[in-house]
């Protein structure tokens, strides 16, 4: 029995799933649809809010205020749901999903990418946090005189098998370069 992988956006047929990956990677490299978005429901109110607070808590506990807080910080929240994903992120520019590894991933890059985060997940700290008491801020860096920083959002599937049955949850991944600093009250 040989297995064959198409491609679900133009139906070009593949023998091997790495095959498959490099088409999708060379021809449908900033891929917006996603086939199955009608199967998927709308998450309500409360499950939104659940998972926006859940995300700026895990951002802000990864915030400090010394030397060990800054530099390159991964983020993973399992369980959590395509469906919030993407109503949080499939609307955004920098927003693509890769079909054949059910992966999403969006991009916010400089200034304006803080600012969309503060929208997206409404709530205008979501990229600070403060230590009143010794004038310091952690923060995520977005911008600074070398240049600007990106934050990235990525979900993937995860599979995991056990007496023959198949769990499939979600898993949510944050990236992004973190620092710290003082801050004057005015």
């Amino acid at each position: 029995m040989t297995s064959t992988f198409p491609c679900l956006l133009c139906f070009k047929i593949y023998d091997t799933k790495k095959k498959l990956q490099n088409h999708e990677r060379n021809k449908h490299k900033n891929n917006k649809i996603v086939p199955h978005r009608h199967v998927l429901c709308q998450p309500s109110d409360e499950t939104l809010s659940f998972y926006r607070d859940t995300v700026i808590i895990r951002l802000k506990n990864s915030l400090g205020f010394n030397r060990h807080a800054i530099g390159k910080k991964h983020i993973t929240i399992d369980t959590f749901p395509e469906s919030v994903y993407l109503f949080l992120f499939e609307n955004e520019d920098n927003f693509r999903y890769i079909l054949s590894q059910r992966k999403y991933q969006c991009t916010f890059e400089g200034t304006i990418g803080g600012e969309r985060l503060k929208s997206i997940f409404k709530y205008n700290e979501i990229i600070f946090r403060e230590n009143a008491s010794t004038s310091t801020r952690g923060y995520i860096l977005f911008e600074d005189i070398d240049g600007q920083y990106k934050a990235t959002f990525g979900w993937k599937q995860k599979e995991w098998k056990e007496n023959s049955r198949l769990f499939l949850t979600g898993t949510l991944l944050i990236n992004f370069i973190a620092n710290s600093g003082e801050f004057i009250d005015e």
